[in-house]
């Protein structure tokens, strides 16, 4: 028996030590330790003027912003620099020569990046991009100037009197571009274009969330490759201001494809898009599993992710739709898991969040501790 005790208090020590590497290991990249953070589809639902446009980014209070999301205790956010409507609120050389115009016409004069970017970094909270992986797909023109595969009706040419976001049940045979492989010369271009944010801002920027990236992209990977410019060349050039940059490719909102959970999208990725409406899996008969790491595994070495609007849609409403407690519940859940998760939320044009979502998410904070710690807290 004096062999055996001294055997056994080993093997719990082992077993104790093997646990908190286990849980070392699990929380070993930032955005796992982030915990939650926030996400603004800032102007990018709107249809803008050049000069509504930069009226709009010059009334955007930047200190106002991120004391707000600090208030909030979000570890990162997600700010949307441009969507498909094709303005970008960042100036762009790059894109500006593709396009033949001068700085705000298409791109802001004020730097928004640039700012938010510093006052996020002063706090220690983290800040990702999101940019769309195509060509803005609202304008032909903007297509065609970045040399991305144009729309297409039965494998021609759609030509530029058809709507770019059609749809083949509005237009039998119809392909947005999002929807075949990229040009090789596309790629070339668009590295071009982020990659002069990315070195402009370095490593002001921690992460890139790719929207658009289908299973057309994802399926061209390997073919591209023999071609002098492909994937990889726009993915060096996203990384060259930040090599250690997170990167993330979204092919659309369902567990499967925005969770990975049948591989990668591509090969770079290394958090989840996690795009999703609820906290729960949709089937036919309603909700099913929850979504959390151990039901949804991401592949090996990709950082589990979730994201969901807080409001009534994607950059809409004015008050949470979720109770403070769902919230604490579901996020210590995936915490604990290894996961972390961002909430889409509403901003003014002068970069204010609704006082309802503010105050809700302000609470959240009170816990944050608590939802961060790797134990589940909050669930009987």
């Amino acid at each position: 028996m004096k062999i055996v005790v001294p055997c056994l208090k080993i093997l719990v020590a082992v077993l104790l030590g093997h646990a908190l590497n286990e849980r070392a290991i699990s929380k070993e990249r930032w955005l796992q330790e982030s915990g939650y953070g926030l996400m603004f589809h800032y102007e990018a639902f709107k249809s803008h003027t050049p000069e509504s446009y930069n009226r709009a980014i010059d009334s955007f209070n930047v200190n106002h912003f991120v004391e707000s999301v600090q208030s909030t205790k979000a570890g990162h956010i997600i700010f949307v620099i441009g969507q498909h409507w094709g303005k970008y609120c960042a100036p762009n050389s790059a894109y500006e020569k593709f396009l033949g115009v001068d700085t705000g016409e298409w791109t802001s004069n004020r730097d928004l990046i640039m700012e938010i970017g510093k006052g996020l970094a002063e706090r220690k909270i983290r800040l990702i991009i999101y940019m769309t992986a195509r060509a803005p797909m609202r304008h032909y023109k903007i297509i065609k100037a970045l040399g991305d595969t144009l729309p297409s009706i039965n494998g021609k040419p759609a030509g530029n009197k058809i709507d770019p976001m059609s749809h083949p049940k509005k237009v039998k045979g119809f392909r947005r571009s999002e929807n075949q492989a990229p040009n090789p010369i596309f790629l070339k271009n668009w590295g071009e274009v982020c990659g002069e944010w990315s070195r402009r801002y370095g490593k002001l920027i921690s992460g890139w969330w790719f929207d658009g990236y289908k299973m057309e992209m994802k399926d061209s990977y390997e073919s591209l490759k023999k071609e002098a410019h492909n994937i990889d060349t726009w993915i060096d050039a996203v990384r060259s201001g930040n090599p250690e940059a997170e990167l993330a490719f979204n092919a659309g909102a369902h567990p499967i494809l925005s969770l990975c959970t049948r591989g990668k999208l591509c090969p770079y990725q290394t958090f989840t898009s996690g795009e999703n409406h609820n906290f729960n899996e949709r089937t036919k008969k309603g909700f099913g599993k929850p979504l959390t790491p151990t039901n949804f595994p991401a592949p090996n070495g990709v950082v589990w992710h979730l994201l969901l609007p807080a409001g009534k849609g994607w950059g809409a409403g004015d008050q949470l739709r979720f109770k403070v407690q769902t919230l604490k519940e579901r996020i210590d859940v995936i915490n604990a898991e290894g996961g972390a998760i961002t909430f889409d939320v509403p901003i003014s044009s002068d970069g204010k969040i609704p006082e309802k979502i503010l105050q809700g998410f302000q609470e959240l904070g009170t816990y944050k501790g608590q939802l961060n710690d790797g134990v589940k807290s909050f669930l009987d």
